[in-house]
């Protein structure tokens, strides 16, 4: 529902009446439509699975095999993350243009998103990165740049991987 009519026109209300719930018992889930926004977005990067991300097997690979193996399982994950996730977290992206709550828990989720790009990096390289490789790959891994060149653009996930990959090569190689 969030992706579909967006930040603003999604009420509790609604998501209470299309999920045949009352109001009362969203909110006993949710105490506000942020936390809502949250547990979808925390839901799709995970591919619903109670699992830490880190623990997901091909979320592993990443620290498996040759470098150009470990950047391959690298691009795959997050090809497969932005696929499921990239849409509804630009809902949050939207939405901290007016909502500050919605701005200062942006602000908290890419502060992690930099911890996990740092650790995600440091399984590739065998060592932890420079603030300047994370950075380079924090800007190379967001969501708003898989949704400007497949979304907006019309890559394939695939297009995507392969220009990743050569990318990301092309950022770690001095390293």
């Amino acid at each position: 529902m969030f992706i579909e009519e967006g930040w603003t026109a999604t009420t509790m209300a609604k998501v209470a009446t299309t999920s045949g719930l009352t109001r009362q018992t969203v909110y006993q889930q949710f105490d506000s439509k942020l936390s809502l926004l949250d547990a979808c977005i925390d839901h799709a990067l995970s591919d619903g699975r109670e699992v830490p991300v880190r623990e997901m097997p091909e979320y592993q690979q990443m620290g498996k095999g040759d470098r150009g193996s470990r950047i391959a399982a690298g691009a795959r994950w997050l090809s497969g993350a932005h696929e499921r996730s990239a849409e509804i977290q630009n809902v949050l992206d939207q939405a901290a243009v007016t909502d500050k709550q919605a701005a200062a828990r942006l602000a908290i989720r890419e502060h992690t998103r930099w911890a996990e790009v740092e650790w995600a990096t440091s399984l590739i390289l065998g060592r932890g990165p420079t603030e300047e490789v994370v950075d380079g790959m924090w800007a190379l891994t967001s969501r708003r740049l898989w949704l400007m060149v497949v979304r907006d653009r019309g890559w394939s996930a695939e297009r995507w991987r392969l220009w990743f990959v050569a990318q990301t090569e092309a950022m770690l190689a001095p390293h």
